[in-house]
């Protein structure tokens, strides 16, 4: 699905979680009822786990014994139990898992859990499998390490979901993510309880499964980019494994290309057809009659794009079948069908297709589409399947039982028109889905998804909950770890947490946490990172490079798509290397929040210890650009930010001077002020599609007060 410009700046509440007068936790989702209490377990080389459950649940105790050698990797204690088995009998023991049912994820399953931690025992119960998992997860997210070694703080935790659908979309059709990719990412849903993979399988350019039925499909759709049927059944028991559903998206009738490659009959116009971006085939195929601005607006509205002949029988019965193959690859009940951003267009200027609706007394395009949507709902009806579509196939007549996922902003500049809110659909009879404010592929920061209002402003009624969404223009296997995490886990929270749970400067604080230990379980957004840090730094040391991108953000918005337009075809092929800086970088800069925790400390009460983080800071900066001028020689990937790091070493100047002068208590100058506000707001604007993430802070300091709110002071993070 194609996202739009949508730049807008979140507003950040600093209301305080409740969490007792203990030390802060670091656990994330953060738990419906937490209570901290005195002590610590300690972890001790004879940690052990018993359990009680019900015969046969082999489900339950691979994720035990997952959690336990977790633990055991953390701690290095070398722990007794090589497996925790059924038949174990050990009467002393440290945790105490007691489940009360065998259960499978299920949308709607009972995912709560009690977890009590006392200094001489643990206590994990839950009412089944799925329930002890989440439990475990959070388990393993409160180990912690003091001078005196591992412990687990004392707390008493009841916890269940605020949203029963809590999934991320990957999109793997624009550039393919491998199998053990999939996995990297499944793993770190399970982490942050989420309960749901959306696939995104097929799209215009690339068809990403194998059909044994319509092998054709991937043999010249995907570019030899696909995942065989034995992948596909082994990710599948790998999430279910994690508590995590797979429902497979396959985008129909538009975004169809790659479908077309292998099977050109399908489509409404004549082909031939290859998988590529989605305006390939009216590039390929020009009408000198119906010239083309090239503008977002226009490829919405007059992009020829390839479509479904949905006035086809044959349509009908290929898809009848090969949806029937895929039931028996993706157990779960649901299938999504796309069906959004169809215009149109390539049934309009079909005139046999046009016939054929006349015919059949339709008057628009939009009444084909909802023919072409009622008649595969029938289709996966018949397979026991539940369709789910984008929001673009809501309609008056559309079967009550399809769920319906929204995506579009209600105001979108008349480009994209919204199809309603969760409240009408849920006036119809439809439950709904929210991916709206939660597009990863925006490049917002976790602020901006965590407080979306899409979320916290709308009549939920109806709602089963939400989904994070990455799409794959501007990301593939080697940096999507990191447009997705940590800031998925920001969205998981929302999912999740009571409503109440707002504290953005606790999100963060342990969001960041939250990365370290997604890195040590293997995700690869830190490692990519710093790898990448060595391509642009080849020989040299990446300190004083990673001293600059550790303070640069990717442009928000899909300004950065826009600009990869204006690079040309290659900009899009499946092949295309993201290595550029913009594309290395984290949305969130972790250093950013620690300067910032010192700025907002040091002009609270005036803290010399946090003064002398922020002149270590600022004087770094400040000398980094003189230590990177050799490296820009040569270097075009570098190179392309030189201009920030210059900037960023002058904005750094301007911050050592305004603490100078707060020092010294000189008398406020405006002028003095007026100057440096201008010159921060001139190194703000973009370059290279970056932007220097500290200057929000160097502008507090220049006007010496937090103000009102600190968050209008700071302009948000």
């Amino acid at each position: 699905m194609k996202r739009l410009l949508i730049i807008i700046l979140a507003c950040v509440s600093l209301k305080s979680i409740a969490q007792g007068t203990g030390e802060k936790l670091n656990v994330m989702p953060y738990p419906m009822n937490l209570r901290q209490t005195e002590g610590k377990f300690r972890i001790a080389g004879k940690f052990t786990i018993a359990v009680k459950a019900t015969a046969g649940d082999s489900l339950l105790y691979r994720v035990v014994n997952r959690a336990y050698q977790a633990l055991n990797r953390e701690t290095g204690l070398v722990f007794p139990q090589q497996y925790i088995l059924p038949n174990d009998t050990i009467s002393q023991y440290a945790v105490k898992v007691t489940v009360l049912n065998k259960a499978k994820m299920f949308i709607g399953a009972d995912e709560s859990y009690k977890l009590l931690i006392e200094p001489s025992h643990i206590k994990l119960d839950a009412n089944n499998t799925i329930g002890a998992l989440r439990g475990l997860q959070t388990m393993i997210q409160l180990c912690m390490r003091d001078r005196e070694g591992y412990y687990f703080p004392c707390v008493s935790i009841s916890d269940a979901p605020r949203f029963q659908w809590r999934g991320l979309m990957i999109d793997v059709a624009r550039h393919f993510v491998s199998a053990d990719g999939i996995k990297r990412n499944i793993d770190a849903m399970a982490a942050v309880k989420m309960n749901v993979l959306h696939w995104h399988l097929s799209d215009d350019e690339g068809f990403r499964v194998e059909s044994k039925l319509f092998p054709m499909l991937q043999e010249k759709g995907s570019n030899g980019d696909f995942y065989t049927q034995t992948q596909l059944k082994e990710i599948v028991a790998y999430a279910a494994d994690r508590g995590i559903i797979i429902i497979p998206e396959f985008d129909m009738p538009g975004h169809s290309q790659s479908w077309f490659a292998g099977y050109p009959e399908l489509a409404s116009q004549p082909g031939p057809y290859r998988p590529g971006p989605r305006p390939q085939w009216q590039n390929e195929h020009p009408d000198p009659n119906r010239p083309h601005t090239g503008g977002m607006a226009d490829m919405v509205v007059n992009l020829e794009a390839s479509t479904f002949d949905a006035t086809n029988e044959k349509v009908y019965k290929f898809l009848d079948n090969f949806l029937g193959e895929m039931t028996t690859v993706f157990p779960s009940p649901y299938v999504h069908i796309g069906a959004d951003e169809n215009n149109g267009l390539a049934w309009k200027l079909n005139p046999a297709i046009v016939k054929w609706m006349v015919a059949h007394n339709m008057q628009s395009t939009e009444e084909l589409q909802r023919y072409f949507v009622n008649r595969v709902h029938k289709i996966l009806t018949k397979h026991h399947r539940e369709t789910i579509g984008w929001e673009e196939l809501f309609n008056e007549n559309i079967p009550k039982d399809v769920i319906v996922q929204k995506w579009i902003p209600a105001t979108m500049g008349g480009i994209i028109k919204s199809h309603g809110s969760p409240a009408d659909f849920a006036a119809h009879g439809n439950k709904s889905l929210i991916s709206e404010g939660f597009y990863l592929d925006t490049f917002m920061p976790a602020v901006y998804h965590y407080n979306n209002p899409e979320f916290e402003n709308v009549d939920l009624t109806g709602v089963l909950g939400g989904e994070a969404a990455q799409w794959t223009e501007l990301a593939d296997n080697a940096n999507i770890d990191a447009r997705i995490w940590p800031r998925a886990g920001a969205i998981a929270e929302r999912l999740w947490s009571p409503a109440s749970v707002k504290d953005v400067d606790d999100m963060y604080r342990r969001l960041s946490t939250l990365n370290l230990q997604l890195d040590l379980q293997g995700l690869l957004q830190i490692s990519n990172y710093e790898r990448a840090l060595r391509r642009l730094a080849g020989t040299e040391d990446i300190a004083q490079v990673k001293t600059l991108t550790d303070v640069l953000s990717p442009v928000r918005g899909y300004q950065k798509m826009i600009a990869g337009f204006s690079k040309g075809p290659a900009a899009a092929y499946q092949t295309t290397p993201f290595t550029s800086v913009s594309d290395i970088l984290f949305v969130d800069s972790d250093t950013k929040r620690k300067f910032r925790e010192s700025v907002k400390a040091f002009l609270k009460n005036h803290d010399k210890k946090a003064e002398g983080e922020i002149r270590n800071y600022l004087a770094a900066w400040q000398i980094n650009d003189s230590q990177l001028q050799q490296l820009f020689l040569g270097n075009k990937r570098l190179a392309d930010v030189k201009d920030q790091s210059k900037n960023l070493s002058l904005a750094a100047a301007i911050g050592l001077q305004a603490l100078d002068r707060l020092a010294e208590n000189t008398a406020a100058d405006k002028d003095w002020a007026g100057k440096q506000f201008n010159a921060l707001e001139s190194y703000s604007r973009p370059r290279a599609e970056t932007q220097i993430a500290v200057l929000p802070e160097i502008t507090v300091l220049v006007s010496a007060t937090l103000g009102t709110s600190s968050e209008v002071s700071f302009g948000g993070y």
